[in-house]
């Protein structure tokens, strides 16, 4: 896949954990590399601040926190660039929580305890699109995962 004339991913990480939010980091950091831009948070407001001020590709929050929660995090993330991509963490949630989750625009979710595997593919799905999308804009055809 070339992606010399894309620009790197803008990746958000929060968790209120912090072993959960450098876990994420270095499994992201690890396989993409010189791909992805990563930013990682524990506080939610910091995150809004920082995504206030940049562009947020894709965010990938943890659904229960306190104070600022995951759905709180998407739709801010999503009135700030509707093009934002949002995966969710959770160790449990409810049908009503996964189905309000997707109704504001969440794009998947991942259970805990982490499965690296699944964090990996699911942020190569969003890579994937997201060279897409920057190619379509510049009008040049992709090569990537022509079928």
């Amino acid at each position: 896949m070339t992606i010399q004339s894309v620009r790197k991913l803008n990746v958000v990480v929060v968790d209120d954990d912090p072993s959960m939010k450098r876990l994420l980091l270095q499994v992201l950091a690890n396989h993409f590399d010189e791909r992805l831009n990563l930013w990682g948070f524990t506080d939610p407001h910091e995150a809004q601040q920082w995504m206030d001020q940049n562009c947020c590709d894709l965010l990938i929050s943890d659904i229960e926190m306190p104070d600022i929660d995951g759905m709180g995090m998407l739709i801010f993330a999503k009135r700030r660039n509707a093009w934002t991509q949002v995966i969710f963490l959770t160790g449990h949630s409810s049908w009503d929580r996964v189905t309000e989750a997707i109704e504001n625009g969440a794009s998947d979710f991942l259970l805990k305890p982490l499965n690296k595997d699944e964090l990996i593919k699911l942020v190569d799905q969003e890579l994937e699109r997201f060279i897409r999308w920057q190619t379509a804009l510049r009008g040049r055809k992709t090569t990537a995962g022509a079928s």
